[in-house]
């Protein structure tokens, strides 16, 4: 395989076999590594470290995403946190260094975004909806909550299948042909990329002095959002601060009320809910910065039955929300899954 500073992500619903293919792509291609990401848990013993994750204090990750050497970042299992290290992608792409990753549909878009034609995304279906739910059902440490929690996840991560570079369709029995497929992307790909490698400067990522993060609180209440002179809050992460933290005690000290993610248990977690990762992210290229913007779903501890001067609840149905808004909201249960 020739040398090229490709990303190859692959993204897909829970069940769907994404780290089986990943794990047979790479033992047929040696050239090509896993994209290590940085985590809070501890090592395994079949680990290495720099080689699956980079394992790091809280304290650490914590200071990772505030200095924006992080791209984004998921809690797995309300255990540990995972990100993804962007000056471990930049040296590979100019060392000419082929990666592979799992990594969601949202941490993917804002890949490819920053990344352009050095991120090729590979999205992974099953093809049939019952058998991604007999995938799910199969796993012994998945309750029926959780399955329908993926299931509702599935539906979302679907909705962004048609801005992938390639789709495969996993079918039942036929992890081989997929594997192989898989095989074949990497290595036209990688043809393609071998000539232009070294004139890829302006695709090698952004500089985090020039991204400018911002939060955005999507504030449910039965049925409605919460604006402020019809607007969403939105406000602009201090340095300190990380963005769910950020948009929690602005819209504390707004409205006087607990904020809380809409995921479930959230203010029993015992990873620190500072961590709470965005639903959406938004990446807008300006003159002269990258701005970002973490959209969180949210809610009260209590009920307002009174508001701050300002503020309205208006029912989610009377807004004029994009696809994506709406799904995050359907995927949290604020709004009724529809056939």
């Amino acid at each position: 395989m020739q040398p090229c500073g490709l990303l190859f992500i692959l993204s897909g619903p829970a069940g769907v076999g994404k780290n089986t293919i990943m794990r047979g792509v790479l033992k047929a291609m040696p050239h090509l590594k896993q994209l290590p990401t940085a985590t809070t848990r501890p090592p395994r013993a079949d680990e290495q470290e720099g080689r699956e994750h980079e394992f790091l204090s809280a304290a650490e990750f914590r200071r990772r995403i505030l200095e924006k050497a992080l791209i984004e970042w998921q809690i797995i299992h309300d255990a540990s946190v995972y990100g993804v290290p962007r000056a471990t992608i930049q040296d590979a792409i100019r060392n000419g260094q082929p990666l592979i990753a799992d990594i969601d549909v949202l941490g993917a878009m804002q890949l490819k975004q920053e990344f352009g034609d050095q991120v090729v995304l590979v999205f992974i279906e099953a093809g049939d909806k019952n058998l991604l739910a007999n995938r799910m059902r199969k796993r012994s440490d998945v309750s029926d909550e959780e399955l329908n929690t993926r299931l509702r996840r599935a539906a979302f991560e679907h909705e962004f299948a048609d801005e992938y570079d390639y789709v495969i369709v996993n079918q039942e029995g036929q992890l081989e042909a997929s594997i192989q497929e898989m095989i074949g992307i990497v290595t036209d790909e990688c043809e393609k990329n071998a000539q232009t490698r070294f004139a890829a400067d302006a695709a090698i990522g952004w500089n985090p002095a020039l991204i400018q993060q911002y939060v955005t609180g999507l504030v449910v209440q039965n049925g409605c959002l919460l604006q402020k002179h019809g607007e969403f809050p939105k406000i602009k992460v201090p340095a300190e601060k990380l963005p769910f933290e950020a948009i929690q005690a602005h819209l504390r000290a707004e409205l006087g009320v607990e904020i809380y993610p809409t995921r479930p248990d959230s203010p029993t977690r015992k990873v620190d809910i500072g961590f709470e990762p965005a639903q959406l992210i938004r990446v807008t290229r300006k003159a002269t910065a990258i701005e970002t913007n973490f959209i969180y779903v949210l809610h009260l501890a209590h009920e307002l039955h009174e508001l701050p001067e300002g503020w309205v609840l208006n029912p989610i149905a009377n807004l004029h929300l994009d696809a994506h808004i709406m799904e995050i909201l359907t995927q949290t249960e604020v709004m009724p899954l529809t056939d």
